[in-house]
């Protein structure tokens, strides 16, 4: 059960492909396609922005990440509409949120009268991990175990089946201003302690083909430069008409 357990929380089971897809779309998302709305409502004010920031990034999942390996799952919380992003291949269910908002479920709201959908399927797919350093709490798990079960039920609808392989991760971001400063992949037992943090700050580099059009821009804005060209053999200097003609040339 052990080898099993550290086999769950590898981070080698998660493919780079997945790690860099996840840092594109949250960063797409937040940067570019919630600053596109931000100037094209020309609002006032926007406070209802932090409320966004979750549909634009459940947008670009369902657009962006989708294909045949991967599955979006589709699911709403007492209408809270939301996404959950399934590797068939690797057996992986992943949700995004705010970095900030999971600190806060992790510390636990005594509040709640329902569970998170966070800890729903932390419960139903992460319940044979166990966190190194436990949260020590004294009035036990706070939802009945009928509870749970139903909640998951309601939530996936059949679409991925408990004690089938599965693990749940949870993908965290947080900005810095306007810009993506920190994103992470969460591995959560069954009370929302963490088993494992995979940082995607390797991840979080300029897309390649920018830096390449960058690269392009500079060699052509060399080719636009008069080049010196080397003397004719038998002539101690190039005449002005050779000059001329070169630079006609190039131009």
């Amino acid at each position: 059960m052990e080898s099993q357990q550290k086999v769950a929380i590898s981070a080698e089971r998660i493919p780079d492909s997945i790690k860099y897809s996840f840092v594109r779309v949250i960063k797409n998302a937040l940067e570019d396609d919630l600053s596109q709305f931000k100037l094209s409502t020309n609002l006032a004010t926007n406070n209802g922005l932090a409320f966004l920031r979750g549909d634009f990034i459940n947008t670009r999942l369902q657009n962006d990440m989708a294909n045949d390996t991967n599955d979006i799952i589709h699911f709403s919380r007492y209408g809270w509409e939301s996404r959950l992003l399934v590797d068939r291949t690797n057996k992986i269910a992943y949700s995004v949120i705010s970095k900030n908002r999971m600190q806060q479920l992790i510390k636990g709201d005594s509040s709640d009268v329902v569970p998170h959908y966070t800890m729903i399927f932390a419960y139903a797919l992460n319940n044979q991990l166990e966190a190194p350093n436990k949260q020590l709490s004294f009035f036990g798990y706070p939802f009945e175990e009928k509870v749970m079960e139903q909640g998951f039920v309601k939530l996936v609808g059949g679409q991925i089946q408990r004690n089938s392989g599965y693990n749940y991760c949870v993908v965290t971001y947080e900005l810095s201003g306007s810009q993506l400063s920190s994103c992470e992949i969460l591995i959560p037992d069954k009370d929302l302690d963490i088993v494992n943090t995979i940082s995607l700050a390797d991840y979080m580099v300029p897309e390649f083909a920018t830096l390449t059009q960058q690269d392009a821009s500079k060699d052509m804005a060399k080719e636009d430069q008069p080049r010196v060209k080397l003397k004719r053999k038998g002539s101690s200097t190039p005449s002005l008409v050779a000059l001329k003609e070169e630079k006609k040339n190039i131009g």
